[in-house]
């Protein structure tokens, strides 16, 4: 993050406008007075992180208030209701030191809004907003995180600083325009909609990240119109950017992702307008599973659940940051590949394990992590969970084995335990893909005769339908000595290998 002398800062904040005037009518004087956790703070006076205000602040209190500038010093705004606001003018907030707002509770039966900016009767009063200085800002919301409303034609800029935005419903509601500069990075999450604005623009070395919650279903920016040369990375359920106007990349890289929904365009804008790569290079699919390069973003964007847009064109190529993976293995590509689309990491920083084996929990976890990044592709939930007795609760395993029995994806052990520990065999592993398959609908027709290998007769009756298919689509090969050892412990390389290969095969050979 880009850094400026402080009092370089203070003399722009507190000498010159903040912002061009908009071509509305736009309020162009300074606000008169801040709320903090319900007080209320008139020019001059502070504000401290017991509750106390002073007549007479200065840069010793957590907040300070003068000439339309608030300035926040490790400041902790905590309230049951609206904990930051402002109304009826331009408001620049000076970070200086990390500062935290949360409204945490339900007020008056009301919705929580953390931070309220022109919140007024009269429209057309409001003032621009200006969030800059050498700090950061958290800020959090039991419903929505920062609102600027009544402000048709005003700005909000976020410059230089690290803003974090957290809402259970969404974190950003703006009828301004919204602008990240400088060196600013902006992370909006919430569990529905992330960012609702004007125009989003984001100028070389900023960056936005949008998400909202996974599995719950909502969409992550919602605007009038995009212009980057920064970083823009939006990942939603329902949707990923829907604009009313033209998109428009010039730089950097910009990311959308669509989770749940098939053939839900990630750059969705309204007809007449259009998705500009001017230049960059495109990469898309379906999911970020199956990108491909493309030419033309604008006449195929359509039909891309996934879609980014960089300077690069190796961006999906993948960096291999473990030391006991070489190019010259045989698994080379297949760790490449799950660990890039985060479906298996490290067992440390700089180590895949290859050669180590695989347990029952750390198979199902492969399949959870597959099912709730790639929905639209792998998504099953049937609202069903399982617990066993050997599973606790505080175990990181404990989320996918209950996905996985209330799924039917795996079974337990019989006496409602699920062996978590145990290793899985590949013969196993192959029954869990086949029935991962069969319950999505992609098609398991396939079937090969197992003869071949010297050791067939060794596939147990249970796993021969699994294992024809899986041999028989090419999910699994066999042996570099000729057999298939169906009951040999399963490595994390081969694990790589079949979750690789059963995703090329159920994508191109779609659902029965």
């Amino acid at each position: 993050m880009k850094k400026q002398l402080l009092s370089a800062v203070l003399a722009v904040c507190m000498t010159t406008a903040i912002l061009p005037t908009a071509a509305l009518a736009v309020n162009t004087e300074k606000t008169t007075q801040v709320t903090i956790a319900g007080k209320t703070l008139t020019d001059g006076m502070g504000w401290n992180n017991d509750g106390s205000t002073t007549t007479s602040g200065s840069s010793s209190n957590n907040a300070y208030f003068k000439d339309g500038v608030l300035y926040l010093k490790d400041a902790d705004i905590k309230a049951q209701g609206t904990a930051l606001s402002a109304s009826n003018g331009a408001l620049t907030i000076y970070l200086n030191g990390d500062s935290h707002i949360d409204a945490d509770a339900m007020a008056n039966n009301g919705m929580i809004k953390a931070v309220v900016f022109n919140a007024d009767e009269n429209k057309n009063t409001a003032g621009n907003v200006l969030i800059q200085g050498e700090g950061m800002l958290e800020i959090e919301s039991a419903y929505d995180g920062i609102i600027n409303d009544d402000s048709t034609g005003t700005t909000m800029e976020i410059k230089d600083v690290s803003v974090s935005v957290r809402g259970e419903n969404s974190s950003m509601k703006l009828d301004s325009d919204l602008s990240v500069t400088g060196g600013a990075m902006l992370v909006a999450t919430a569990q529905n909609h992330c960012i609702d604005a004007g125009k989003l623009t984001i100028t070389e070395y900023a960056a936005v990240h949008a998400e909202s919650d996974e599995g719950e279903g909502g969409d992550a920016i919602s605007c009038t119109g995009v212009e980057t040369k920064g970083y823009l990375g939006v990942y939603g359920d329902d949707s990923a950017i829907t604009c009313a106007g033209d998109v428009s990349v010039t730089g950097g890289t910009a990311e959308a992702r669509v989770r749940r929904k098939a053939n839900v365009p990630a750059w969705n804008v309204t007809d007449g307008h259009t998705v500009s790569s001017n230049g960059l290079y495109v990469h898309a699919g379906v999911s970020s599973l199956d990108a491909k390069q493309a030419t033309d973003f604008d006449t195929n964007h359509a039909a891309y659940g996934y879609a980014v847009i960089v300077e690069d064109s190796n961006w999906l190529k993948w960096e291999n940051g473990f030391e006991d993976v070489t190019s010259s293995d045989w698994f080379y590509e297949h760790v490449g590949y799950v660990n890039q689309h985060n479906l298996m990491n490290g067992v440390e920083a700089t180590k895949f394990a290859p050669y180590a084996t695989t347990t029952r929990s750390q198979a199902v976890q492969i399949l959870y992590s597959l099912s709730m990044r790639y929905w639209a592709q792998y998504g099953m939930d049937s609202g069903n969970r399982v617990s066993f007795a050997d599973v606790p609760s505080t175990e990181w395993y404990a989320k996918p084995v209950r996905w996985a029995g209330g799924n039917d994806v795996v079974s337990g052990m019989g006496n409602n335990l699920f062996g978590p520990n145990m290793l899985v065999t590949r013969e196993q592993f192959a029954q869990i893909l086949y029935n991962f398959a069969q319950k999505l609908g992609y098609d398991v027709s396939a079937s090969a005769e197992l003869t071949r290998f010297s050791d067939a007769d060794q596939v147990s009756d249970w796993a021969q339908t699994a294992m024809k298919w899986a041999v028989g689509a090419g999910v699994m090969n066999g042996t570099n000595i000729g057999t298939l050892n169906p009951g040999g412990a399963m490595t994390r390389a081969e694990a790589a290998a079949m979750i690789r290969g059963f995703i090329q095969v159920t994508l191109s050979s779609g659902r029965a």
